[in-house]
């Protein structure tokens, strides 16, 4: 009898999701003193990581083995896209809601519909001023 040809297109599964290919399981700990904790905090920052990372980096090096690469650290306009991102999600949750509500026969609260209306121009607002150089603006 011959065995089952396991090698084909159909028992081959989707990608995983960078979390769930994780292979660093293991954990090292130890207690500082405050100011051991601020000189790591200060040597981390300096390199450009956190301090987890710079930890791994150190012990890494001084065990002679290869520093796997970093990931590119995020920049101000992706902190600021994921800002906005959570603040588009927050106002479209409030437009379902107040959807729903108007569908099923209720009657909307104006204010609640000022608010919203306020919401979606500081979003604008936000998202203009940076477009055009003003910095990073927060989206409440």
């Amino acid at each position: 009898m011959t065995e089952p040809d396991n090698t084909s297109a159909e028992t081959t599964t989707a990608p995983r999701r960078r979390s769930e290919t994780r292979q660093r399981t293991a954990s090292v700990s130890a207690r500082l003193l405050p100011a051991e904790r601020r000189a790591i905090d200060a040597a981390s920052e300096a390199a450009g990581c956190g301090p987890g990372t710079w930890a791994r980096e150190v012990l890494t090096r001084a065990a002679g083995l290869p520093i796997p690469a970093r990931r590119a650290a995020r920049t101000d306009l992706a902190r600021a896209v994921g800002k906005w991102t959570g603040a588009v999600g927050q106002i479209g949750n409030n437009i379902n809601q107040l959807t729903r509500y108007a569908h099923e026969g209720g009657r909307v609260d104006p204010d609640a519909l000022d608010r919203l209306t306020a919401a979606v121009r500081g979003l604008h607002s936000a998202v203009t001023a940076h477009e055009t150089g003003g910095g990073e603006a927060s989206a409440s």
